[in-house]
């Protein structure tokens, strides 16, 4: 499948979704109305219910909601950031970009600019910003991989993705030269589910395709594959004699919850992936909904896995579902032996989302929808449910310029914050209303010019 390239002249702004004003009215208004629509959506997946409720929740709930806001086009001036160390801040329901001052820690959300709905990102390559806008599942979006300029925020380039490709994340391969991957997630609005591939995409020239999960080599049974959601790079990975290859997360999702399945890839000299071993997920307690967020623990050669297990009933109660932290082995990977990649299975209470790195011996976990931080001991999996850590959302990012600092993203799907923690216990060190709309929030760092 080819994807569609379009060229903006650098001397044309392009046009981009704006949306209603963005009052503490409207902010109550989405808390109070978003979690209840959650809680009936996957009331809906239980008993069977409409493809697109389910697909919504999901994407909701992997921390991807797609924008509610009422929109208009319009043609923003381009910016004019200052030079040096930001974060550029992608708030996804508020589809807005807005930097953020690592040298006076401080937002600067007169420079935001607002982007094309459902916005995830953004990644930086040379001298070139990136994200993706998933637009929405109902088959209208435009879904895209958006080019901006960082100095100025302006689009530079688009890629377009398909109709109903539902685009989930970016990973740009190190040492490719600028080829990247993008997990193509699929989606139910399509019968069979679909499409479920990974677009290679070489960012010098903007143009790629799509490998179906199905035309990989060494991915067997690829037609039962569905909703791959993320990547992780290993780049001493044992089952490829040493040499880098890809974790990727295969949610399972077509319709229903399911089991997932991880993919150990390996790009070859085109950039293009060939299969090394398909995992089962679960271990010996299967459980549904494996997300997004890995954590490879490179030197105890370990994959952290979060399988949510359900978000339905939230709140929960009696009886509802609990997810697991599943540790794999990776030097089990492509060894000819089946089932013997899990290390540990460590219980994770009621819906689990993601799990990052902290120090290298400790991993925190989040959950939803009370956005409580659990934390892991990587070598014995021993869990701490409450070791009174701040509530966010994340994801985590650590920063060396100008100076080491740690930032989560917070606010679950309400008003975009952006925390500050000290780098060396956890503890809030300050939390930063970003005015941009609804989170969640996402950060990546670069110097501008």
């Amino acid at each position: 499948m080819a994807l569609a390239r379009t060229e903006l002249p650098r001397t044309t702004l392009p046009h981009v979704h704006t949306p209603a004003p963005r009052g503490r009215a409207r902010a109550g208004f989405l808390s109070r109305v978003w979690r209840p629509g959650l809680a009936l959506a996957l009331a809906l997946a239980a008993l069977g219910g409409c493809d697109a409720d389910v697909q919504k929740a999901l994407d909701d709930l992997a921390g991807k909601p797609s924008a509610r806001s009422a929109s208009s086009t319009a043609a923003p001036p381009a910016l004019n950031l200052p030079a040096g160390p930001h974060l550029y801040c992608i708030a996804n329901i508020g589809h807005t970009l807005v930097p953020y001052d690592l040298a006076t820690d401080r937002p600067q959300p007169s420079l935001e600019r607002y982007l094309d709905l459902d916005p995830v990102g953004p990644w930086f390559f040379a001298a070139r910003g990136y994200y993706i806008s998933r637009v929405d599942t109902s088959g209208r979006g435009a879904n895209a991989l958006i080019e901006f300029d960082p100095k100025t925020a302006a689009e530079t380039r688009r890629l377009g993705l398909g109709v109903n490709t539902n685009p989930n994340t970016l990973l740009i391969l190190p040492g490719s030269g600028g080829i990247a991957w993008i997990a193509i997630r699929g989606s139910t609005f399509n019968v069979p589910y679909g499409p479920d591939g990974i677009g290679v995409v070489d960012l010098a020239t903007m143009t790629g395709r799509i490998v179906p999960l199905t035309d990989i080599a060494g991915v067997p049974d690829g037609a039962s594959l569905h909703s791959l959601i993320s990547f992780v790079w290993d780049a001493a990975c044992p089952a490829n004699g040493g040499r880098p290859c890809v974790y990727a997360l295969v949610n399972g999702f077509d319709g229903v919850l399911r089991t997932g399945s991880l993919l150990v890839l390996a790009p070859d000299a085109q950039g293009n992936p060939a299969g090394l071993d398909r995992i089962a997920l679960g271990g010996a307690q299967a459980v549904v909904n494996p997300l997004e967020d890995m954590l490879l623990d490179a030197p105890r050669r370990r994959l952290w896995i979060v399988d949510n297990g359900g978000f339905f009933p939230a709140p929960p109660v009696a009886g509802s579902p609990t997810g697991q932290l599943q540790a794999l082995d990776t030097t089990k990977f492509n060894d000819a032996i089946a089932g013997n990649e899990t290390v540990m299975t460590v219980p994770a209470g009621f819906a689990p989302t993601g799990i990052f790195d902290f120090d290298g011996a400790t991993g925190w976990v989040t959950t939803y929808p009370s956005d409580r931080v659990q934390a892991v001991d990587l070598a014995t999996g021993v869990l701490t449910p409450n070791p009174g850590l701040p509530a966010f959302t994340g994801s985590l990012l650590r920063t060396a310029l100008p100076a080491p600092q740690l930032f989560a993203g917070a606010g679950g799907f309400g008003p975009a914050q952006l925390a500050r923690l000290d780098p060396t216990d956890g503890h809030l060190l300050d939390e930063t209303p970003l005015q941009a709309g609804n989170g969640t929030v996402s950060c990546a760092q670069f110097t501008t010019p």
